[in-house]
């Protein structure tokens, strides 16, 4: 006798959905090759690890042990490592499913976002990856590029 697979109501309705809101954002077009932006989100132990530096941080900077300017840049400099261990994490996932990385934005203060392809099905798998927070259409990458390029022309260029 073959056991059927069980699988709850939830996360059939949780799959249903995810793909319904792919299709819904255009990362279902037809075509072999799908793209989508990913936003990303750090884990809850890294989380936890920026939190406890900054308390740390606080108690120096009361204690008179350093100054603000140098907490500031230790809290910095903690953020963006673990930034850039997110992004090689999920960089390194989404090849492991089959997906190519086309390219990733890190906004300042912001949450980093890859722009990604490749088949449907790996689409849906990389959802349920823990450090990948959501999906939407490709364009919203193009959107926050161009976005994130004017900034830097308006800082580049001398006001007067």
């Amino acid at each position: 006798m073959t056991e059927t697979p069980s699988v709850s109501r939830r996360r059939l309705l949780a799959a249903g959905g995810v793909g319904l809101g792919l299709a819904a954002a255009g990362c279902m077009a037809p075509g072999s090759e799908r793209r989508a932006t990913a936003f990303l989100q750090l884990s809850e132990d890294a989380q936890a690890e920026l939190q406890a530096q900054n308390q740390e941080l606080r108690q120096e900077l009361q204690s008179g042990n350093i100054s603000r300017q140098e907490a500031g840049q230790q809290v910095s400099e903690l953020r963006s490592e673990l930034t850039d261990e997110l992004v090689e994490s999920a960089t390194t996932e989404a090849e492991s499913l089959g997906l190519t990385v086309e390219d990733s934005i890190i906004p300042p203060g912001g949450s980093p976002l890859l722009l990604v392809s490749g088949s449907e099905s790996a689409l849906l798998d990389y959802i349920n990856v823990d450090m990948v927070a959501g999906i939407t259409s490709p364009d919203q990458f193009e959107e926050l590029r161009q976005q994130q390029a004017q900034a830097a022309n308006q800082t580049t260029q001398p006001s007067g």
